[in-house]
C-alpha cells in the first residue's frame, strides 16, 4: 500500500498562509470568506496558468473534487460546484480544501511512502490534514471566531458544525 507524505506543515504555518491571503484580498476582517469567487475570479489572477473544470458526478464518482498541482487546475464534481454557489457548508470547505492542495503541494512537496499506513502518517505530514486545516483557517479563521458558538462560526462563516468545533479547539 503507498500513501502520500507531504513536506511537514504545521497548522501555525498553515494559518499565516490563509492569513495572508486574506489580507492580501483585504477579507481579513470578513467572516464569511467568497470561496467560489476566489475560486473563479482570483484565482486565475494570482495564478495566470490555473484553470478549474466542472465535471459531471460520473467523472469524480467517489471523488468531490481532485487538484492536480503540477498543472495548476482544480477539477470540481458538478454537484459540489453548484452547492458552493448556493454556500452550503460542506461543498464550501470542499473548494477551499482542493484550493489548500494548489497552494500547499506543489511538485517536490509530495512523496509517495511505500507500505505505510496511512494513520501511521503524523497529521502535520499528512496532504489531507493540511488541506482540511487550510480550509478551515481560510474559512473560519481563529482571528474572527474568538469568542463565538459553535453555532455562530457556523452560521457566520459558512462552515458545519464540525469544522466550527475544531476550529474552536484550535484557537
Amino acid at each position: 500500500m503507498s500513501v502520500y507524505v507531504a513536506n511537514p506543515t504545521s497548522r501555525k504555518s498553515i494559518r499565516d498562509l490563509t492569513y495572508a491571503i486574506r489580507r492580501a484580498l483585504d477579507l481579513h476582517e470578513e467572516k464569511f470568506f467568497p470561496i467560489v469567487q476566489f475560486l473563479e475570479l482570483l484565482l486565475p489572477k494570482i495564478s495566470p496558468s490555473f484553470s478549474m473544470e466542472v465535471v459531471p458526478i460520473e467523472e469524480l464518482k467517489y471523488e468531490y473534487g481532485v487538484t492536480f498541482p503540477e498543472k495548476n487546475v482544480i477539477r470540481l464534481r458538478e454537484d459540489v460546484y453548484l452547492n458552493a454557489i448556493e454556500g452550503i457548508a460542506r461543498d464550501r470547505f470542499t473548494v477551499a480544501h482542493e484550493i489548500g492542495h494548489l497552494f500547499l503541494h506543489k511538485p517536490g512537496s509530495i512523496a509517495l511512502a511505500r507500505s505505510q499506513k496511512a494513520d501511521s502518517i503524523p497529521a502535520f505530514k499528512s496532504p489531507e490534514w493540511q488541506a482540511n486545516t487550510f480550509a478551515a483557517e481560510l474559512l473560519a479563521p481563529a482571528h474572527l471566531i474568538k469568542g463565538l458558538s459553535i453555532k455562530e462560526v457556523a452560521l457566520s462563516c459558512g462552515v458545519s458544525l464540525d469544522v466550527a468545533r475544531i476550529q474552536i479547539k484550535n484557537i
